[in-house]
């Protein structure tokens, strides 16, 4: 019988630590990113099973929300379950769990693309339903983040080999590497992520060069980033972050 609640336990290890021996966001979003995977193979919808069709799975936009951060040691499981379709759009939805606490939660959107010619492809919203959770889903959302103007150039990165995935474009995770890896040491140092969310706007491949752009922080907005392919000026995601000072 196929298991609409997934459910994985992972240690808050040196594999997934930030500096201050929490867990860290890139750490964070690639283990929801192999829970995801996991739990689409188990509904026949994983990675071989697109591939034998000539499809893939794409994440499009995702929106991340911490009330506090693992520290090392601390055991995490992790909850994951398909909600619907959306438009175009499968919604994945996460919620992260240490002993008696929920630490945070998270809502995905994905599209089925055409390994082809990229292009997103029909998903087949009836099976989809079947496997769908009705009940005590997520109250957030990850919504549009429209470009913006008039942002500074923060960092420029190129994108190496390790920055891949099995698709053959940048990991979904490497953006918030940027993003964290674009502050300045004193802004890294003072700040707690509360809330991160992304959309992904275009592809980028081996060769890239991606220049980071930001606003500031403040205690009434969310700092936006934006990545700008610099062969194209095109721009490549959007993201925002709420931050809380670091106790």
């Amino acid at each position: 019988m196929k298991q609409t609640i997934w459910t994985r336990t992972y240690d808050v290890n040196t594999i997934v630590l930030d500096d201050q021996k929490r867990l860290g966001l890139f750490g964070l979003l690639n283990l929801l990113q192999d829970i995801a995977w996991l739990h689409a193979k188990h509904l026949g919808w994983g990675y071989e099973a697109l591939v034998e069709t000539g499809t893939a799975w794409v994440l499009v936009r995702q929106k991340l929300v911490m009330a506090d951060w693992p520290v090392w040691g601390d055991v995490v499981e992790v909850r994951t379950w398909p909600r619907g379709v959306v438009g175009a759009m499968a919604i994945r939805e996460f919620e992260i769990v240490a002993g008696d606490r929920k630490f945070g939660e998270c809502s995905t959107s994905w599209l089925i693309i055409d390994a082809q010619t990229r292009r997103p492809t029909k998903i087949d919203r009836e099976a989809f339903r079947k496997n769908a959770r009705t009940e005590g889903c997520l109250a957030i959302e990850a919504g549009k983040i429209a470009p913006q103007t008039g942002l500074k150039p923060a960092a420029t990165f190129q994108v190496r080999n390790s920055d891949l995935d099995v698709n053959g474009h940048v990991n979904n995770t490497r953006y918030a590497q940027w993003i964290v890896d674009s502050l300045t040491p004193e802004e890294h140092a003072g700040i707690r992520i509360e809330e991160y969310e992304v959309n992904f706007l275009s592809e980028t491949l081996v060769g890239d060069i991606v220049e980071i752009e930001r606003g500031e922080f403040s205690p009434s907005a969310p700092c936006p980033f934006q990545g700008r392919r610099t062969r194209d000026g095109k721009t490549v995601f959007t993201a925002r972050l709420n931050v809380t000072p670091r106790q």
